[in-house]
């Protein structure tokens, strides 16, 4: 068995199926797939996986406990794959999961609103993913970490105000696309992030494809269903943002009816495309909705930021 990677190396698939229970958001049936990953205390792969298990299930259900169990997994996927390189400074896969795993860290930092930090922690990563594209120029998931990269630096005033970065979008799409259409295992990543660059950078038919691709493979996918509904809401197609956001209720009150930030989220959604319709009671409804849960702000994430935004609704409307 070659040194690089044990267990992952040898068994391909067994990284597949846990991937693929991650975005089926089957989250048991993901661990227990981990689990045989795991098995190899001197492979990195079962801890980043394991690692974005739980960041995918933090989005997905809003529960800040799994914040730290993140972040510590995360330490420890570093941690392994620095062993690794100094044994081994070619390693190229070593060099993957450490670069995507403070990508991943870079995510979350900016998801708890922490922009500067993410940033930071963003431009620490491509001299190692650079390296791993040099030893192998066919690894497409090097590719899409630095895509992303790229993308964030070329829209760096959009979500920080005069950081003075410069990327290029078209190389940033070029580098996503590439990984988008290639067989790597951050595929599906590759996928949800160029839907996400098409909708920023309003090209909607291109996002919602996007989206469509990820549902057919993932049917139910929550991330992919959010991201199609402001999609439709930003086309003006207010009706079909509707019925996708109807749906996702469902589904939340479902399988986390606790979860506060991801009602709120979409409820707020909901306001906004009855506002656009004219339909100020049903708007105001659900602004109520979500403004009945201030009290517990502080320890929901961006709670605060969505009561502050219905408020806001309801002025426009003249409650």
């Amino acid at each position: 068995m070659p040194a690089a990677l044990g267990l992952a190396l040898a068994n391909p698939q067994w990284v597949i199926e846990a991937r693929d229970c991650c975005y089926g958001q089957n989250y048991e049936a993901a661990a227990e797939k981990m689990s045989r990953l795991l098995r190899d205390d001197r492979d990195p792969t079962g801890l980043f996986w394991q690692a974005c298990m739980v960041q995918l299930l933090l989005y997905d259900s809003g529960d800040p406990t799994l914040i730290d169990s993140f972040y510590r997994l995360t330490d420890r996927t570093v941690e392994m794959c620095r062993q690794k390189l100094r044994a081994d400074p070619e390693n190229k896969w070593a060099l993957l999961y450490l670069g995507m795993a403070e990508l991943n860290r870079a995510n979350c930092q900016s998801w708890q609103q922490r922009k500067l930090p993410a940033f930071r922690t963003m431009l620490r990563v491509p001299g190692t993913l650079e390296r791993a594209k040099k030893l192998d120029p066919g690894l497409v998931d090097a590719e899409f970490g630095l895509g992303v990269i790229e993308y964030f630096k070329a829209a760096a005033d959009r979500y920080f105000f005069g950081l003075g970065l410069i990327g290029s979008r078209e190389r940033a799409y070029a580098r996503v696309r590439r990984a988008q259409q290639g067989s790597g295992v951050l595929q599906p990543m590759a996928e949800f992030l160029l839907g996400f660059m098409m909708k920023e950078d309003r090209l909607y038919e291109g996002a919602a494809e996007c989206c469509q691709r990820l549902l057919a493979r993932y049917p139910g996918n929550r991330s992919a269903r959010r991201l199609l509904r402001d999609i439709r809401l930003d086309q003006g197609r207010y009706r079909q943002a509707l019925e996708i956001a109807t749906g996702l209720e469902a589904d939340i009150v479902r399988v986390f009816p606790d979860n506060r930030y991801g009602l709120a989220e979409n409820r707020l959604k909901m306001a906004q495309a009855w506002e656009k319709l004219g339909r100020k009671d049903s708007a105001v409804f659900r602004a109520d909705q979500i403004i009945a849960w201030e009290r517990y702000q502080n320890n929901t994430p961006w709670l605060a930021c969505y009561v502050r935004d219905a408020k806001r609704l309801k002025a426009r409307l003249g409650n």
